[in-house]
């Protein structure tokens, strides 16, 4: 029940954005860890083959956003590793001032000519006519501009298995050297 509510609020949104033609997001300090980690535990109850890591200080990483969208951007990504690729091997890791999440797949990779093709809505590699094994083509346009609305980006390239590479950068919350070593220390 609370992923059809999140879907709906989540369509609602996205529905009033392109309205307004800005976002409008509920905003909340999230740990980005516990987002992911959440993610992984639903796939593996489900069958899934996901593993996650965190390097660095990616495991005590904060940012300010929507919990509902960051949510499905992530589940979406994780999902067609899974559905395309067979696993989904996620890597949590700062880089400056951004949270760098990778999630790499085993399948047969995006051609490089089209991987800038598949964020424009409704557009499918997958080219028979059974939404049940390509969608609508519509996740991965609405997971970048959730990325982009909270002042990211998401990307493709190669997994250095050979399948697809999905990386998604976030801005991290500015948070003292008092706060990240109260958070280091568990306190």
């Amino acid at each position: 029940m609370q992923d059809l509510d999140d879907m709906r609020r989540l369509l609602d949104d996205s529905l009033l954005a392109i309205e307004t033609g800005k976002p409008d997001h509920h905003e909340e300090l999230i740990a980005i860890a516990d987002l992911l980690e959440r993610e992984v535990s639903d796939r593996r109850l489900a069958g899934a083959s996901v593993t996650l890591a965190f390097e660095g200080r990616a495991r005590t990483a904060k940012l300010l956003g929507d919990p509902v969208s960051l949510r499905r951007l992530f589940a979406n990504l994780t999902d067609n590793a899974i559905a395309y690729g067979g696993e989904a091997t996620i890597v949590a890791a700062t880089h400056g001032e951004r949270i760098v999440v990778t999630i790499d797949d085993r399948g047969g990779g995006i051609d490089k000519t089209l991987r800038e093709a598949v964020f424009e809505p409704f557009v499918r590699l997958e080219e028979s006519r059974n939404r049940n094994t390509g969608g609508a083509g519509l996740g991965l346009a609405i997971a970048r501009k959730v990325a982009e609305a909270h002042g990211g980006n998401l990307t493709l390239a190669d997994a250095p298995s050979g399948g697809t590479r999905a990386i998604v950068e976030l801005p991290l919350f500015p948070m003292s050297a008092h706060d990240e070593t109260r958070t280091s220390q568990g306190q």
